[in-house]
């Protein structure tokens, strides 16, 4: 029908992360965005806007194609296990030629830095997003003994947050797994489990906090 848009959504942003994430955003112009996609100007600018709009919804795409991912390795059981998960994903990523090094946010902050508020605070959302899900994980170790209670999970969590960029800095210029699971190794290190002493503990604390609880319910 004459009128209508005749491309994928969808297909048209991915093309244009592997643009983006290969040339940067301030030297991707909006002609490379029209050869890359192969929708001409007018449907470009009526669907998404101007580049910064359109920049906004590629950052939100790539963060479901390739930040959800990431986040799904959270939900292993194991809570030590599931940020060991999350930091292997990383590094098999980045070591998958099919794809540009680096993370697009990343690469977008460390190479654009004027590139605008909205992008600035959409990547810091997103990476906010990382940080909170990582926190609820060291909370549930905490919580099963997995994780020494006296850690600061909040603090915890935005430095695996900060060795999950970095993994993707050092792999721009150092493209060698061995040196990012080195990094991973040393990162995990700092888990520190509760002692037997501590563990105890805390079950007696459990145990005299059900006790009070059932006794004011009586």
């Amino acid at each position: 029908m004459a009128g209508v848009k005749q491309f994928d959504h969808n297909d048209v942003l991915d093309r244009a992360i592997a643009l983006f994430w290969r040339r940067g955003y301030e030297a991707t112009s909006i002609q490379d965005l029209v050869d890359a996609t192969g929708i001409n100007r007018g449907s470009l600018y009526s669907t998404f806007g101007d580049k910064q709009r359109f920049f906004l919804a590629v950052l939100d795409r790539y963060a479901e194609q390739f930040a959800k991912p990431l986040m799904e390795q959270l939900t292993d059981p194991d809570p030590r296990r599931a940020i060991e998960r999350m930091l292997e994903a990383i590094i098999q990523r980045t070591s998958d030629p099919k794809w540009p090094r680096g993370c697009l946010n990343t690469n977008t902050t460390l190479e654009c830095p004027n590139s605008g508020d909205e992008i600035s605070r959409k990547i810091a959302e997103h990476l906010g997003q990382q940080e909170t899900a990582i926190y609820r994980v060291l909370r549930r170790a905490q919580a099963e003994n997995a994780l020494d209670p006296a850690q600061d999970a909040r603090a915890l969590a935005r430095f695996f947050m900060g060795v999950a960029q970095a993994l993707n800095v050092v792999n721009k210029a150092i493209a060698d797994p061995a040196v990012l699971y080195d990094m991973m190794k040393v990162a995990m290190s700092v888990w520190v489990r509760p002692s037997p002493r501590s563990r105890t503990r805390n079950r007696t604390a459990r145990a005299v906090s059900k006790r009070g609880t059932a006794r004011m319910r009586g």
